[in-house]
C-alpha cells in the first residue's frame, strides 16, 4: 500500500492521517478476504454479547447512524441471522437476538477475523501490541472527552 503524505505536516498530523487511512484499508481488505463487512461482524458480536439489547443502544455503541443500523439489521433479518422483536409493554423499542444461523455465521466470521488479525500484526511483538493498544486507548479517551464537550 502506498502511503500518501501531506506536506508540510507535523508528525502528529501524519499520525492521525495514517490512522485514518489504516482504518479504511483494514475495512477494505477485511471485506475482500471475508466477503463480509467489518460492521456486520461488529453487529453480530455485540448482539451475541448482549442478547435482547435495543436497536438504539447498539447504534450508540457502534457509532452508526439510524438509517445505517436499520439497513444492516433488516438485511441480517432477511438472511435469517437475527430476530428483531418489540416488547408488548413498549412498542417503541426493537430488541435484537441472534438466531442459530447467526451464531454459526458469527463463529465462522470470528475465525476469519482471527486469521486477519494474525496476518495484520505478524511483525509485532506482544509488547508492541500492548504499547500500541495503550496509546490508541488513550487517544480514544481524548476524543471521547472532546465529544462530550460538544454535547
Amino acid at each position: 500500500m502506498e502511503v500518501r503524505t501531506l506536506k508540510p505536516c507535523t508528525e502528529r498530523s501524519e499520525l492521525l492521517y495514517r490512522m485514518h487511512l489504516l482504518s479504511k484499508e483494514i475495512s477494505h481488505v477485511f471485506e475482500q478476504q471475508t466477503n463480509m463487512s467489518f460492521t456486520k461482524v461488529e453487529i453480530l458480536f455485540h448482539i451475541q454479547q448482549t442478547p435482547g439489547q435495543s436497536q438504539n443502544r447498539l447504534k450508540e455503541k457502534l457509532y452508526i447512524d439510524s438509517a445505517s443500523i436499520t439497513r444492516h439489521l433488516k438485511r441480517m433479518e432477511e438472511q435469517g441471522l437475527i430476530v428483531r422483536k418489540k416488547q408488548d409493554e413498549n412498542k417503541r423499542y426493537t430488541y435484537l437476538f441472534l438466531t442459530p444461523a447467526g451464531e454459526a455465521e458469527l463463529a465462522s466470521l470470528l475465525l476469519e477475523k482471527e486469521k486477519f488479525q494474525r496476518e495484520a500484526l505478524e511483525a509485532f511483538s506482544e509488547e508492541e501490541v500492548s504499547a500500541l493498544l495503550k496509546s490508541v486507548t488513550k487517544m480514544m479517551n481524548n476524543v471521547e472527552k472532546m465529544e462530550e464537550k460538544l454535547k
